[in-house]
Formats: C-alpha cells, sequence, structure tokens
C-alpha cells in the first residue's frame, strides 16, 4: 500500500482512477473516499464520500460490517446527500444477504455549505464538486481558541479572573490542514475563505496526456494542463496529486508532471502512485 509522508501526517491507501481511490490520514482519523477497505482502515472512525462512483464508495459495506463484527461503534461516514437514501437501500440489503439483519451503522448525507464538526477540534467544511455526477469536495479544518487582542497584556492572575466572573476572552479561529478535491473538473477558489491556505492540498489529475484534453473535459476531470494556474493561488506546503489514468506508466506520469509543472512548484509537488 503507498506510503507518502507530508510533514506530520502519513497518507496510506491507493489511488487510481476508475479501480478504486481510498486515502487515509491516521493521524486526523479519517479517511476520504473508501472504492476499497482495507483491514487496517476499520479502527479509523470518520469516512468521507466524495461521490458515488463504485471505486470510491464500494469499500463500505466491507468497513461497516467489520466494525460491526467486531462490536465497535458505527463510524461516522459523510456522503453527498443526492444519493443518501439510494445508499442505505443498497447497505440494508446486502446486510440482510449477508447477516440476516441490519449492520447499524451511522450516516450523515452532507451539502455543500454544511460544515461538520467531528472529533473534538476539528471541522470539515463541505464544498461544491464539479463532476459527471452530483460530487462535494472537503476542506479539514483545526478548531483553536485564542485570546482576544484586548486581553493579550493582561498577566495570567487577570485572565484567570475575568474567566472565573464569566467574561468571553477568546475567539474561535480555524486552521485549514487538508483540502480534498475528490473527482472533479475545478474547484472555484471562493468556495471557502480557507481553502488556498491549507496545509496540504490533494488534487486529483486523471489526465496527463495532450490527447486526451478532450477525454477530460467530457467526462470532468482536471487535466494536467490545468493544474499551473490553479495551484498559483494555494499557499499549501504539500500538494498531493492522485487518480491518474491506467493509461500512464508511473515513468510516463512522473516524466510529464514535471516537465510541465514550473519549477517552482516541483518541491512542494508529489504523487500518489
Amino acid at each position: 500500500m503507498p506510503l507518502l509522508q507530508c510533514g506530520n501526517w502519513v497518507l496510506e491507501g491507493k489511488s487510481s482512477s476508475a479501480v478504486a481511490t481510498y486515502i487515509r490520514i491516521k493521524e486526523l482519523d479519517l479517511i476520504f473516499d473508501l472504492g476499497r477497505c482495507p483491514m487496517n482502515f476499520i479502527g479509523t472512525n470518520h469516512v468521507f464520500i466524495s461521490h458515488f462512483h463504485l471505486d470510491h464508495y464500494f469499500g463500505l459495506p466491507i468497513y461497516i460490517s467489520q466494525r460491526w463484527l467486531a462490536g465497535m461503534p458505527p463510524g461516522n461516514i459523510y456522503v453527498p446527500s443526492s444519493g443518501f437514501k439510494q445508499l442505505k437501500n443498497i447497505l440494508d440489503r446486502i446486510s440482510t444477504l449477508d447477516a440476516g439483519r441490519n449492520w447499524g451503522y451511522q450516516i450523515t448525507p452532507v451539502e455543500a455549505g454544511n460544515s461538520i464538526p467531528f472529533r473534538q477540534n476539528l471541522v470539515a467544511h463541505i464544498l461544491t464538486g464539479n463532476h459527471s455526477v452530483p460530487a462535494v469536495s472537503y476542506l479539514i479544518c483545526e478548531v483553536r481558541k485564542k485570546l482576544k487582542p484586548e486581553y493579550r497584556d493582561l498577566s495570567g492572575r487577570e485572565i484567570v479572573a475575568l474567566k472565573r466572573s464569566g467574561v468571553e476572552i477568546t475567539n474561535e479561529v480555524q486552521l485549514p490542514l487538508v483540502a480534498y478535491l475528490g473527482d472533479t473538473r475545478g474547484i472555484s477558489l471562493d468556495a471557502h475563505p480557507l481553502l488556498t491556505q491549507c496545509k496540504l492540498l490533494i488534487c486529483e489529475c486523471t489526465f496527463i496526456t495532450s490527447e486526451h484534453r478532450e477525454r477530460a473535459k467530457k467526462t470532468k476531470h482536471l487535466h494536467l494542463d490545468m493544474l499551473p494556474s490553479l495551484l498559483e493561488h494555494f499557499e499549501s506546503e504539500y500538494i498531493v496529486l492522485n487518480h491518474f489514468s491506467r493509461r500512464y506508466t508511473p515513468e510516463l506520469i512522473r516524466q510529464e508532471v514535471f516537465k510541465q509543472l514550473p519549477a517552482s512548484e516541483h518541491a512542494r509537488v508529489h504523487l500518489f502512485l
């Protein structure tokens, strides 16, 4: 299974167009898409599905059933609202076939504009996708409390006294950590005010050669030609390209990506192959 170190985070999984995409960041206790489900992913508690192509969600029955068999609480699964009812029907039928009863699971439908708190200090912002089927993208932010400017010069004793008197001395701030675009023809830079400041951007790059430009447009995927103008707006320390077509060998992908992207981008661009 491919592993990719991005600072304090390790990306695990696989991403191959039309085969399977599943990417875990264990340190954040989350999975982006679940086209297959390795057994070591079962204990991860939060799953974010971008759209309902089989190679992005077909691992859900394994994830749900294995947690149920192990007596674990249901994981938190987030899916585009457009396919929520159909997915529940599929899972209920599979669980009846498999176990004669419902496995028990937790699925939350999401739409662009939603903000989903999860864990103790993380929130997922749901962004509009642009794919051949209804899709969403995700921006994960860390929520912190920051002392209000007017109290920064106070002593510790004075701050404690204000807190005890009921004065709200902090503001909530969000630090953009990871943006996961999923399969998409592109994303609006105005999708969220913090989007372009994310530390890690996971961005699909399905097609890379000139003869596939029209196919990328038709299937609503990103083409390598589109990346320079997109990436120049992102401040991300790490940019991870994924979801390459099976038409290309790893050698060709490396050659074309680093040939076509500006040299100034090479240090922060990584390939999830």
